[in-house]
């Protein structure tokens, strides 16, 4: 249970999307901000694109929001509007939930594949039994072998 708890403490620490307060949510993003700040100093975008070593242009789609810079733009640009660059990861949905709802898939997934190998062998499990068997599987695989979620067959 040690892993499990681990994981709802982590769960707890990195809230998802949903969960954020709304002040967060709707907190406004990176090209916004550097138009925002750029204009509360005073500077033209002609001017931090002398000082970020970019083209005007380069500078007017950021803000506009037709370029994605590289991380280490946004530094540089950070830099010269004497900001800090954070950057966070967030779930996109509460983490709990997600692991529950994959586990039962995954736990789904195999006991189905026990049932057609027993019906094979005409020793089809009851549906409760089957519930069961797929529950235990859902807990186990939460608790010891949270890993085989993520395991994909390599794309040829």
């Amino acid at each position: 249970m040690g892993k499990y708890y681990f994981t709802e403490q982590i769960a707890e620490k990195f809230k998802s999307i949903d969960s954020l307060p709304d002040w967060l949510q709707n907190y406004p993003d990176f090209r916004d901000q550097i138009k925002v700040l750029r204009e509360a100093l005073g500077m033209t975008q002609e001017q931090l694109s002398i000082m970020v070593n970019r083209s005007l242009r380069s500078i007017q789609q950021i803000e506009n929001g037709e370029a994605m810079p590289k991380i280490s733009t946004l530094k540089t640009i950070a830099k010269a509007l004497n900001t800090e660059l954070k950057i966070s990861l967030i779930p996109r949905r509460n983490i709990l939930d997600l692991l529950d709802e994959l586990a039962s898939k995954k736990a789904k997934e195999l006991i189905n594949i026990s049932e057609v190998s027993s019906t094979l062998e005409i020793q089809t499990p009851s549906n409760n039994e089957s519930k069961r068997q797929v529950e235990n599987l859902k807990n186990e695989i939460l608790q010891k072998r949270r890993s085989i979620l993520w395991t994909q067959k390599r794309k040829k």
